[in-house]
């Protein structure tokens, strides 16, 4: 029995981490609860696909969902690659961090270079989509919400000026604010 419950406990810890940033899971365990917080300098970005509501009314359901897990996966490897954390898929929208949790030297750069890479990775992949990449950084706040399906987020400003640059942005193309460009124009040609 106490073989059992330790598979269990480890399975659930797992999925944990599944559903959540690690130290959001150490926290939780910790005082069963996850305390907001507010990070300066962070960094946030958001890819969206291209079209992807007409190629929806276009395509079978199995294939949209095969089409958009395969995407996805490929995003969660790069941001990984990049130390940009997933936070979540909101629609045919990926949205990441830089700095929030982890501290990074440059978390625009970061995020850039995780742009680029996925605007290189969509169009090789099953469905050959395009995307469009926003960037902005400041402070954002960050923790849980929900009661019977907890969520991590982050909210303020910086989130809704990161969804602004990428919607006005141009496709195929990682959009930046000017603050953003600020902290990367040392590294990359405008």
């Amino acid at each position: 029995y106490l073989r059992q419950i330790a598979n269990e406990k480890k399975r659930a810890d797992d999925l944990l981490r599944v559903i959540f940033p690690d130290l959001v899971v150490d926290e939780l365990k910790d005082t069963n609860r996850v305390k907001p917080r507010r990070y300066e300098n962070v960094a946030v970005i958001l890819c969206d696909i291209v079209n992807f509501t007409s190629y929806c009314d276009e395509h079978e359901p199995e294939e949209v969902i095969a089409h958009l897990q395969e995407l996805v996966e490929a995003f969660e490897e790069l941001s990984g690659m990049y130390g940009v954390e997933k936070i979540k898929t909101i629609g045919d929208a990926f949205m990441g961090t830089g700095g929030l949790l982890k501290p990074l030297d440059n978390p625009v750069l970061a995020c850039v270079q995780c742009g680029l890479k996925m605007i290189e990775t969509a169009p090789k992949m099953s469905a050959g989509w395009q995307v469009r990449v926003g960037i902005h950084v400041g402070p954002v706040v960050a923790g849980v919400v929900g009661h019977r399906k907890y969520m991590f987020d982050i909210w303020g400003d910086t989130v809704n000026m990161a969804a602004r640059v990428e919607g006005t942005g141009l496709s195929n193309a990682v959009n930046i604010s000017k603050l953003a460009w600020q902290q990367v124009s040392d590294y990359c040609y405008g």
